[in-house]
């Protein structure tokens, strides 16, 4: 920002933001600045351009005209040089400005021959011959054209031009010209027209064709510009030594016209010829050359220099046309060879695309590849790397040939190294060196060529040879083609073995949750987990499980399985104080991941530490908590690196929360006189899990006493693929039977949401939750999920209150299009109720509340009045206040006195770029 510092007389002050700086210069006066911006106007509008215009072809024309006097003494052979300026400049521009070439071209020629003391009207009569003369020139040209301009670069065009320009147009000038100059000083008619044609069509032909070859060439010029410079001295110079010292016969110009034929195409020609006519020109009034000394009369050795002129450009200009379409046609027939053997290739790569599109894996994607690009471009090594997880780094897919990249760079497994295959990756764009120096690996040559999809970036292709290879053009549409079809299989191979993972994980919950809710006492939990949470979890080669004693101090481990289990008396009760991965996820109810020895090393050194990592590669410890109370840890490890998933990382929370809630229960069974308060808190979390890109925040107030559980409830959680499961819901009545109803409805809708299931269809299952699993009357949910990638909401409501979701950009509050069904409860005979979901966009900032009828319900009032009362509220939040803050105060404020039924809020904001790493308030 600058602003303008006043009382500074005589200066002008600038002040940038944050700095004070003072810029001397001196003020014009209002006047002068009020003139140049009325200039400046005036020479855009359409008389400023036309005053232009007309001072462009003036000063071209008087100059030209003055050289013609000048030299008409000498008896030069040139010509007229403004004939070939007016006929361009006509050819150029539009019709509706011809006028304006005209006048230039009356006004000017009359004051040339005013000033040189012809009389008014022969001066009169040379202007109308110089203005009709272009006029009829550029209209016959235009005619044969169909109203454009010629194309000099084709015969037709040329020919064209040339009958246009070059003879009709001097022709009828001669005409006009001859008849007032006959009138003047007499002389014989015929030469007078032969003569005025002969100059002025030489003149057309080589300062006209040259000013529109200019402007259609403009690409050459700009290219060449430094050959055109020298192919015209060296034609100047070559001229002069050969009309000054030689014959014209072994004229060394002609070698020179040919150069330019071939290099610079009709316009270096005809540049070369107008430099060639000015020195024949010359010479030849100085009295040097053939031309000079061939005893015929003025008018004759005009004539033949002219034609020698004429000839020599024109056999020139032919001959680059020539030159130009042999050229193209070599061009066209080295690009359909060209184009079919891209064609050959694309289709091959094709070919291998169809083959992979049943491929069940991205090692079979990347064996076949490597085995194609192989057997068709013969390298030394074929690298596939995908990129990990954590987008840092790469992880390499086939080929087995580290050593071909670590040869070149070590970092090469780093997206931010230098190295070809991060280069393309980040670049977005195939790299190819030709001439790399890594002998010690028995490199001497690469490509590199990103594999890249809708979503973003796979990985890259490596093709790597033993020596210094340039990769041509089609090899580069082979690799091209062969990294699209990659792209694409590998996609398609990936979404399979999600899809699989998926499906074995749904179905691993599921008989999980079975297994659990039979589960009585810590040791029948272990029984169940031990295996099967290891397969589910990516085949885990080590589980351990403990709990946290009942005075909290140890952290007991009650199951060991697999490797963990195969070293006794190794796994002791642990203190809760000792830094550990368990006793840490334990104790702040946050999961610790750790992908690498090295990172283990680092956050845990101690004296176990080398025995840990000497056994593993990758741990997993996800805490064990229901709602605030922490119950213990399960952990897991592997002996090969993992990157964790976010789909791997859901099913352990999955895991953890139905392990915690069966440890409770476990401990419940144990000690039922802990029952309400162990149970309450397993339910209803105090806090929400952290979803990234979005703020949440829930509050809960009970009806009653703390030992009368209610059935409200909330759930929170992320999905896989930037997607979040949102849930509220009433259970009817309280207690004992409330709490475990409540429990059912709210794990089976988080197995359901894991499962991909969508609001409505969730809505249907829990349906027949409530039939098979609970045992109270009904319930009633709101649920929804959020897709942060689309800015968008799906939910479904049965027998629940409306979702409310106040819009940032405006400030209102609105209703959602209605997707509700009936509550759940028994179906009565009449099946199971379908329920309907619908969807709604949700942007940065927008806030989304669900609450229990607890909130809206006053006696003698309608529950429309209750929900106008929560609108009111809600469109008077501010921003920039945490969700858990308003949550409470819209509680505090709207619960009814005495509290007659269980109050639950859940609220959720999208968060922008800036705060996307999640919140919970």
């Amino acid at each position: 920002m600058v602003t303008i510092r006043l009382g500074s007389p005589g200066r002008v002050g600038l002040e940038p933001a944050g700095q004070q700086v003072l810029l001397a210069t001196a003020r014009l006066p209002s006047g002068a600045m009020s003139f140049l911006g009325n200039l400046e106007r005036w020479a855009r509008s359409a008389a400023g351009r036309a005053v232009g215009l007309f001072a462009v072809i003036a000063a071209t024309y008087v100059v030209g005209a003055e050289l013609a006097w000048h030299h008409f003494s000498s008896g030069l052979a040139f010509g007229y040089p403004p004939s070939g300026v007016d006929v361009a400049a006509l050819l150029l521009i539009a019709r509706r400005r011809w006028p304006i070439v005209i006048a230039a071209i009356a006004v000017c020629e009359v004051g040339v021959d005013l000033q040189h003391h012809l009389t008014l009207a022969v001066a009169l009569g040379a202007a109308l011959a110089n203005a009709v003369e272009p006029v009829t020139g550029a209209s016959f040209v235009r005619w044969f054209c169909s109203g454009r301009q010629p194309d000099l670069g084709t015969r037709l065009g040329l020919g064209r031009f040339l009958l246009g320009a070059v003879v009709l147009g001097p022709v009828v000038g001669g005409l006009i010209g001859a008849s007032v100059s006959w009138a003047s000083m007499g002389g014989w008619w015929p030469g007078l027209v032969l003569q005025w044609w002969a100059g002025d069509g030489i003149a057309v032909l080589v300062i006209g064709g040259t000013v529109l070859l200019w402007a259609q060439r403009r690409a050459l010029v700009s290219s060449r510009w430094l050959e055109l410079v020298l192919v015209v001295l060296l034609a100047t110079g070559l001229s002069v030594v050969a009309f000054r010292f030689g014959e014209l016969s072994g004229l060394p110009f002609l070698p020179i016209l040919a150069w330019a034929a071939l290099r610079l195409r009709d316009l270096g020609v005809v540049l070369t010829g107008a430099a060639f006519a000015a020195v024949a020109n010359y010479m030849t009034a100085a009295g040097y050359g053939e031309f000079a000394h061939l005893g015929l009369s003025s008018p004759a050795s005009v004539a033949v220099t002219q034609a020698y002129i004429a000839l020599v450009v024109l056999i020139g200009w032919v001959l680059a046309q020539e030159v130009a379409g042999r050229m193209s046609a070599v061009q066209d027939r080295d690009s359909a060879r060209l184009e079919r053997a891209m064609a050959e290739a694309r289709r091959e790569a094709a070919e291998l695309g169809a083959v992979l599109a049943d491929a069940a894996t991205v090692n079979s994607v990347g064996d076949q590849v490597s085995a194609a690009v192989r057997a068709r471009l013969g390298p030394a090594h074929v690298v596939i790397s995908v990129l990990a997880a954590d987008g840092c780094r790469f992880e390499s897919l086939v080929g087995g040939d580290a050593a071909a990249q670590v040869g070149v760079m070590p970092a090469e497994w780093a997206i931010d190294s230098e190295a070809p295959g991060p280069r393309a990756v980040r670049d977005r764009t195939p790299v190819y060196l030709a001439g790399l120096q890594a002998p010690g690996a028995g490199i001497g040559s690469t490509a590199a060529l990103p594999l890249l999809t809708e979503v973003g970036a796979l990985g890259y292709l490596g093709v790597w040879w033993p020596g210094p290879r340039e990769v041509t053009a089609v090899e580069r549409e082979y690799l091209r083609s062969m990294a699209e079809t990659t792209s694409r299989a590998l996609e398609r191979a990936r979404l399979r073995e999600a899809e699989r993972r998926e499906h074995a994980r749904v179905e691993a919950l599921a008989e999980l949750t079975g297994l659990l809710a039979a589960a009585p006492t810590p040791e029948a939990i272990g029984e169940v987990v031990a295996d099967r949470v290891r397969a589910a979890a990516g085949g885990a080669d080590a589980l351990c499980l403990g709990v946290i004693s009942q005075d909290g101090r140890r952290l007991v481990w009650t199951t060991t399985a697999g490797c963990a289990g195969e070293v006794p008396g190794r796994l002791s009760d642990l203190p809760m104080h000792v830094p550990a991965a368990a006793t840490d996820a334990a104790r702040t109810g946050r999961p610790v991941i750790i992908r690498t020895p090295a990172e283990y090393q680092q956050r845990y050194p101690g004296p176990d530490t080398k025995a840990a990592v000497a056994h593993g590669s990758s741990w997993l410890t996800w805490p064990l908590w229901v709602g605030t109370a922490p119950v213990g840890a399960i952990g897991l490890m592997w002996k090969h690196p993992q990157q964790f998933e976010p789909g791997q990382l859901a099913l352990v929370a999955a895991v953890a929360d139905l392990v915690a809630q069966a440890q409770v229960r476990a401990r419940v069974y144990a000690d039922e006189h802990a029952l309400a308060a162990v149970l309450q808190r397993a339910v209803m979390p105090t806090t929400v899990a952290a979803i990234p890109g979005l703020e949440i925040g829930a509050s809960y107030r009970q009806a009653g006493t703390a030992q009368q559980i209610g059935g409200d409830w909330y759930d929170a959680m992320a999905l896989p693929g930037e997607r979040a499961y949102l849930a509220v819901g009433d259970v009817v009545g309280h207690g004992l039977t409330a709490a475990e109803d409540m429990t059912q409805l709210r794990n089976a809708g988080r197995t359901l949401a894991i499962a991909d299931h969508q609001p409505a269809s969730i809505l249907d299952e829990l349906a027949r939750v409530t039939d098979w699993a609970t045992s109270g009357k009904f319930a009633t949910v709101a649920t929804a999920i959020i897709e942060l990638d689309a800015s968008l909401v799906t939910y479904a409501t049965a027998g629940h209150p409306p979702i409310l979701i106040r819009r940032a950009k405006t400030g209102t509050v609105e209703t959602p299009p209605p997707a509700e069904g009936p509550a759940l409860c028994l179906p009565s005979g009449r099946g199971f109720p379908q329920y309907t979901q619908g969807q709604t966009g949700f942007g940065v900032g927008d806030i989304m509340l669900l609450y229990t009828d607890g909130l809206i319900e006053r006696r003698g009032e309608d529950l429309t009045e209750g929900i106008a009362r929560v609108t009111q509220r809600l469109r008077s939040w501010q921003p920039s206040a945490p969700l858990g803050t308003l949550c409470n105060e819209l509680i505090a404020s709207l619960g009814a006195e005495p509290q007659l039924d269980d109050m639950c809020v859940l609220a959720v904001t999208r968060l922008g770029p800036d705060r996307a790493h999640g919140e919970v308030c």
